[in-house]
């Protein structure tokens, strides 16, 4: 284990051991940047094989979705997933039924946080960081650059519900590229253009980045995406290309804007 983790362990156990607001802030503030895991159940969703995480059902009947600090720990399922702290943190938000996240190390140390305290500690490592990582990334950022070029690549061969969790984490307020036509619409607004990919007619392009030549880029924020998506029912998706040219493929459904 690396020194890295070494010290996260041993700041999860402090936390779990002191209870108190200066260590899980300390805790926090370390997790920043750091990679934990989440276990991912197979289920059928409208005919599909789709991958979600499951949630656990506590004791006095609350539900927790449950965070590991290595890929090794031993509650860890075979089929999981990893992202960083604060993306999970703001993914859990959504999640409705969730009244819970636990954070567990190695040693099956744990340490807490009430759903209604997600947006606090995401407002606080907003506020504190020198490194984001929570809604605000940019095209800057060259670890969650480095970490949405691979996903996208490695899912090539998936269904967009079973690569949604990750990507839409580390999606989450970035800036992309969409392509647009040579033409205006109402009051001067750009168009976007629209093609047909993976048996959807109507669906938006949108690029990482703004490296080829010859594309009419409009920059746009990926929840101000979802939400022209989810205004204009005509549009099917969204396609998000890297820079390898391998791309995924968001249907409504998978953007959580179907009607």
């Amino acid at each position: 284990m690396s020194p890295d983790r070494d010290k996260i362990e041993r700041l999860v156990e402090i936390a779990a051991d002191e209870k108190t607001p200066a260590a899980r802030h300390r805790l926090f503030q370390n997790l920043r940047r750091v990679e934990v895991f989440f276990s991912l159940k197979t289920k059928h969703h409208q005919g599909d094989q789709v991958r979600a995480t499951p949630l656990l059902r506590l004791p006095d009947g609350t539900h927790a979705m449950m965070l590991y600090t290595c890929k090794s720990h031993p509650e860890l399922s075979d089929s999981f997933g990893g992202g960083f702290f604060a993306d999970a943190l703001a993914a859990a938000v959504r999640m409705s039924g969730l009244d819970w996240v636990i954070l567990s190390n190695c040693a099956s140390r744990w340490v807490a946080i009430r759903k209604e305290e997600i947006a606090g500690i995401l407002a606080d490592l907003d506020a504190d960081g020198k490194e984001r990582t929570d809604l605000h990334k940019t095209s800057g950022d060259k670890s969650s650059d480095e970490m949405l070029q691979s996903l996208i690549t490695q899912a090539v061969r998936c269904s967009p519900e079973d690569v949604s969790p990750p990507i839409g984490w580390v999606l989450a307020g970035r800036e992309l590229f969409l392509e647009l036509t040579s033409k205006q619409g109402e009051e001067g607004r750009p168009v976007m253009k629209l093609f047909q990919v993976g048996g959807l007619p109507n669906v938006v392009r949108a690029f990482l980045t703004r490296n080829r030549p010859g594309i009419n880029y409009g920059g746009i924020r990926w929840e101000a995406l979802k939400e022209a998506i989810r205004n204009e029912p005509s549009i099917d998706g969204v396609q998000v290309v890297n820079d390898a040219d391998d791309w995924v493929v968001f249907d409504r459904d998978s953007l959580g804007v179907a009607p």
